[in-house]
C-alpha cells in the first residue's frame, strides 16, 4: 500500500507531460529552490543534477561549460548545507530563465 506521500499528483503529472523543454527547466528550478527551503539535501542535489544533465555541449559548448561550473559550486554549496546561499543563486537562475524564455 502507498504511503500518503508517495502517492502521485494527476495533476503534477499532467502539467510535467505537456510542458515545453522550457517549462520543464523552470519546474527543475523550481523544485531545487523549494528543496533549499526545506534544507533537503538530497532533494535540491538531485534537481540539480538534471539541470547538469539538461546542458548541451554541442549548441554552445562556452555556455554550457559555465553553467555547468556554476552548477557545481550550487551543489558544493548544498553539499556543505549552505542551502540559502544555493536557493539565491537558483533564484537568480530561475529569474533570469524565465525572463530569457519569456515564462511567466
Amino acid at each position: 500500500m502507498q504511503r500518503e506521500s508517495e502517492k502521485t499528483n494527476p495533476y503534477l503529472v499532467q502539467k510535467i507531460l505537456t510542458a515545453s523543454s522550457e517549462q520543464l527547466v523552470a519546474y527543475i528550478y523550481d523544485a531545487a529552490i523549494i528543496s533549499c527551503a526545506r534544507k533537503e539535501k538530497v532533494k535540491a542535489s538531485q534537481a540539480v543534477q538534471e539541470l547538469i544533465n539538461s546542458l548541451n555541449f554541442d549548441s554552445d559548448k562556452n555556455i554550457a561549460v559555465k553553467f555547468f561550473q556554476l552548477y557545481h559550486y550550487i551543489l558544493d554549496q548544498i553539499n556543505s548545507e549552505n542551502f540559502n546561499r544555493a536557493r539565491e543563486l537558483l533564484n537568480e537562475l530561475r529569474e533570469t530563465w524565465n525572463k530569457a524564455m519569456k515564462i511567466t
